[in-house]
């Protein structure tokens, strides 16, 4: 019934906007690319490219969603045609790097296969700079007030600088906060009667601190992008409870403290250089490492009148890196079709270390998967074909193969191996300039959390224990969506998506047990599992409404109501 209302509405919305294009005439096949000129923005002052992106009408920037591989994390913003070979630098701060008044024009592309960088997406928008030898960069700094959490600076710089064929880009950037958290907490038995009031007051630091760069050039008929990233972390916690009884009267008290170390650091290097191999036929070859430190110590020490002192100490130290490489064939030998083919080679590792211990028996608190080593080696061929059928019709037919392996070593023994095969189907109707619609099948496989193969306990949250797993498996998800999408009044936008998905192997939270040599329960704790197969879906409507036809005449432009409404459900 959901999807059938969900098909009716996006068939009753296309009918008439098929009938007449934006100038309110009849329509003809238009092409699906957009071109928008910085005048076109000028109404909104942008300060940044991403100032000028979030102003596109129907469009909105897609973040990394955790899939597995470099090539399925794709965004749907590239800069001059090209995709940053980065996973830890999202698109919104690279555009936050990129002055307006450098961007000579933005193009909007909404069909299937809308880029080779790109493919899987629908919608995808190329920011384009201008050809400068001048230096150029911003500077911004924002700070947040609020009586519960203190203030909170944050601050970043960037520089560009262009000489002949190639240019040299760097960006710093830090954020910084003070908190502070207070309050009761009311502990009620069945009847609700008050039991016990816990009283906090506590405080928090976090600082960060990144430094990265870039170097973008040609060398005969290459394109070649280098690129690195270096960021410091360092965060404190302290938290005092008072501990009264319904009378009011003292009955014990908590102290807490949680440091994650100032050499907590992590690091990114990638490169890439694309190039024609043969006639027709272009390469891109694409190489990521990165790696880092993160690390937590605590403990919380409570005293109750009438009792000794309870301490519990926590220490862990999470070493993640990860490898990739990628080889991209793009061949245009057929008319009318787009053909991409190559493989994706990635090593995936996890060095965790988890230990606590219990000061009221005096021994060591043993957790399940305290130590455990985790490694991963997955390759992933892939094939795509774009097919412009006609000027009205794209279709994107394409498939992923994973093959991998994980081992699992240290508290934890596990071998596994996995296959899939992680095919899509996109299909583009450009009614007109003004209209499309768009429909997708895809099959998406997510990427595992290798932390939750450990254990780890948050003091914050009353010692909650998070149980490591060693059988873990990826959760599954096959997605049905269909999108509308509709221009009026130069500036206006509606767009309608209705997606369904089935998913296997769903994650969320199950029961993990330790037992002894006998086989008998010695704990109960949380963790990450699989709790089988589920079904989700939603909707979305996002509407944007300008009225510089109402107030241009009064000398005001840039004036908008921007509505979006989603609805969701599932069942498991």
């Amino acid at each position: 019934m959901r999807l059938s209302v969900c098909g009716a509405m996006l068939l009753w919305l296309a009918l008439p906007c098929a009938a007449f294009a934006q100038d309110g005439q009849p329509s003809t096949a238009q092409s699906a690319t957009r071109t928008l000129t910085p005048d076109f923005f000028t109404p909104y002052n942008p300060i940044t490219a991403f100032d000028m992106v979030e102003r596109i009408p129907g469009f909105s920037i897609e973040q990394s969603e955790g899939r597995r591989g470099f090539g399925e994390n794709a965004g749907n913003v590239l800069i001059d045609g090209d995709r940053p070979s980065t996973k830890s630098d999202d698109i919104s701060a690279v555009l936050k790097r990129i002055p307006a008044s450098e961007v000579l024009r933005i193009e909007v592309t909404e069909a299937a296969g809308a880029d080779a960088e790109t493919q899987g997406k629908g919608q995808v928008v190329n920011v384009i700079r201008k050809v400068s030898s001048k230096l150029s960069g911003t500077a911004s700094t924002t700070l947040l007030i609020g009586k519960r959490f203190g203030f909170v600076p944050f601050g970043s710089t960037s520089a560009t600088l262009r000489r002949g064929k190639t240019s040299y880009e760097i960006n710093l950037a830090s954020e910084a906060g003070r908190f502070r958290g207070f309050g009761p907490e009311d502990f009620r038995d069945g009847a609700a009667t008050l039991i016990e009031r816990r009283t906090y007051d506590g405080k928090g630091t976090f600082d960060e601190f990144s430094i990265g760069g870039a170097i973008k050039t040609r060398a005969g008929n290459a394109k070649i992008n280098l690129n690195g990233k270096y960021e410091l972390e360092h965060g404190i916690d302290r938290r005092l409870g008072v501990y009264t009884n319904p009378g009011g009267t003292v009955i014990g008290s908590e102290r807490l403290f949680t440091d994650q170390p100032i050499t907590d650091s992590a690091f990114e290097i990638g490169a890439d250089i694309e190039f024609p191999l043969a006639a027709k036929l272009s390469t891109k070859l694409v190489g990521l490492y990165q790696s880092g430190t993160e690390s937590a110590d605590g403990f919380i020490e409570t005293m109750r009148v009438g009792k000794p002192l309870s301490r519990f100490d926590t220490s862990s130290r999470n070493k993640p890196a990860e490898a990739v490489f990628r080889v991209q064939n793009d061949w245009t030998g057929f008319s009318g079709h787009a053909v991409q083919f190559g493989a994706e080679l990635a090593f995936n590792q996890l060095d965790a270390s988890f230990a606590a211990r219990s000061t009221s028996g005096g021994t060591a608190t043993n957790f399940p998967a305290s130590n455990v080593l985790v490694r991963e080696t997955r390759i992933e061929p892939f094939l795509s074909d774009v097919w412009a059928i006609s000027p009205q019709w794209k279709l994107e037919a394409g498939a992923i193969m994973e093959f991998s392996r994980i081992n699992l070593s240290g508290d934890s023994s596990a071998r596994r191996s996995f296959q899939f095969i992680k095919p899509r189907l996109i299909a583009t109707w450009t009614v007109s300039k003004a209209t499309s619609l768009e429909f997708r099948v895809v099959r998406q496989v997510a990427q595992l959390n290798f932390e939750e193969f450990a254990t780890n306990v948050d003091l914050s949250q009353g010692n909650q224990v998070d149980a490591g797993n060693q059988d873990l498996v990826p959760e599954k998800i096959t997605e049905f969506a269909a999108t509308l999408r509709q221009k009026f009044l130069d500036r206006g936008s509606i767009q309608l998506t209705a997606k369904y998905e089935q998913l296997s192997d769903t994650q969320d939270l199950i029961l993990i047990t330790t037992r002894d040599a006998a086989g008998n329960i010695t704990g109960r704790f949380d963790g990450a599992g699989n709790i089988g197969k589920a079904k989700r879906w939603n909707a979305e409507l996002e509407i944007t409404l300008p009225f510089d036809w109402l107030t241009k005449p009064l000398g005001v432009t840039g004036i908008e109501l921007k509505y979006v409404g989603h609805y969701h459900g599932s069942r498991l």
